[in-house]
């Protein structure tokens, strides 16, 4: 349990998590009991636990040291029932099936002394009746025993930005089988909204192709990762990468510029699109101009250069963008997936109307919560005028997303390099 997990040992994570909830919490380890008790298992580290109770505590919370990924939530309430019932013991459970931690009241502690084995509490438990508290949380179940079960987290990939092209790439590695954080700002500038888990930040939580992000705090990744869900994490400090100590970082803000991101962040850095140069700043680079190159690794080099002129989309490149005509806040009159007409107003930015230069349906909304200044994107029209476009992850999202994906795969992989 000394193995590291997001920036803790996996020890240290789960009893930060059981102090956000309870008051007091007892560390039990190997060097607290005899050598005997600890080499019979369970049972007898329970037994010898048992006598490290302070006299005063009327209950116990017992809980595995190599399972740091309960929600807080799940604590909460085995806390509040706790708090009503006190005299009955009580059980977190994932839909139906018995979990941890175990409430025990004061009149059974004197049980825990009959424990032998490796069995802990499991053969004690039915002779208690307890009560079952069933969550939706799949850490209540989800203990760390094996290599495999501690592997997938240690491979922790830390994404900077939720825009459309980051979720491309959060959502392929996640597909692949890798545990992803995403970062962003308070009031994310993303654009193709519907395909942006940044919309997490607005709306508490959102899903783009069967895969949900939710807006989270450093204290939930552990647990929203186990239930198979992207913490994004608003982050205008840049402390998560410290906090997290992820295996891989990569930077899909889109900044045309690098905003900070080193080399050293991880074992493996890579830089979306230009303003990166491979092996320099980062490990690699991944290109994002449309075309012959789009979605290639660059292992020496930087990306093309930013031409200021957005990709051909149907035959179109400038004019299916929308660019605000003022400074102030924005009031849309369309939605992802209407259709528009060429010269359509959709939308004001203060008093100055928005208007729309080609026909087709829209692709991409700038939030209305985020002030906006003249000359800034804040839309976009798809001209193919393929409603279904507007709610799925871009053809240029998941050729990017490819090329990171090979990356964390060749240089992850040392026979690879």
């Amino acid at each position: 349990m000394a193995l590291p997990l997001f920036g803790k040992t996996i020890l240290e994570q789960t009893e930060a998590t059981y102090r956000r909830v309870f008051a007091e919490v007892v560390v039990v380890t190997k060097d607290r009991v005899s050598e005997s008790a600890a080499l019979e298992g369970m049972g007898g580290t329970l037994r010898e636990a048992a006598r490290l109770l302070p006299g005063y505590w009327q209950g116990v919370v017992i809980a595995l040291g190599d399972m740091p990924f309960v929600g807080i939530s799940s604590l909460q309430a085995l806390l509040q029932a706790i708090e009503k019932n006190p005299e009955e013991v009580w059980c977190l459970s994932y839909r139906g099936q018995r979990g941890h931690p175990v409430y025990l009241p004061g009149k059974y502690f004197s049980c825990l002394k009959r424990l032998t084995g490796d069995t802990g509490l499991r053969d004690l438990l039915p002779e208690l009746n307890p009560k079952y508290i069933d969550t939706e949380d799949y850490g209540v179940l989800f203990d760390i025993d094996k290599p495999d079960d501690y592997l997938s987290f240690q491979r922790l990939v830390v994404v900077k930005g939720a825009g459309d092209i980051a979720t491309g790439i959060i959502w392929r590695l996640h597909q692949a089988g890798f545990k992803v954080v995403a970062t962003e700002l308070s009031k994310p500038t993303a654009i193709r909204r519907m395909v942006a888990f940044a919309q997490a930040i607005y709306t508490g939580e959102h899903t783009v192709e069967g895969v949900t992000a939710r807006k989270a705090n450093l204290e939930e990744v552990p647990n929203l990762l186990a239930n198979g869900i992207i913490p994004v994490i608003p982050d205008e400090k840049s402390i998560v990468v410290k906090e997290l100590k992820p295996w891989a970082v990569i930077d899909a803000r889109l900044a045309k510029k690098n905003l900070g991101t080193k080399k050293e962040e991880a074992e493996i850095v890579i830089g979306v699109g230009p303003g990166f140069t491979a092996p320099v700043e980062v490990h690699a680079v991944i290109e994002t101009k449309r075309g012959h190159y789009l979605g290639r690794a660059i292992y020496q080099g930087s990306a093309l250069p930013d031409t200021g002129i957005p990709g051909e989309i149907g035959g179109h490149t400038v004019k299916r963008v929308v660019y605000s005509p003022g400074r102030g806040k924005i009031c849309w009159y369309f939605d992802f997936g209407q259709e528009v007409k060429a010269g359509e107003v959709i939308g004001t930015v203060g008093e100055k109307q928005i208007v729309a230069e080609v026909s087709g349906v829209i692709r991409g909304l700038i939030h209305p919560e985020v002030r906006v200044e003249e000359g800034m994107k804040i839309g976009d029209i798809d001209p193919r005028g393929i409603k279904e476009y507007a709610f799925t992850i871009s053809e240029k999202a998941l050729a990017v997303a490819g090329g990171v994906l090979e990356v964390l795969l060749k240089l992850g992989n040392p026979g690879l390099k």
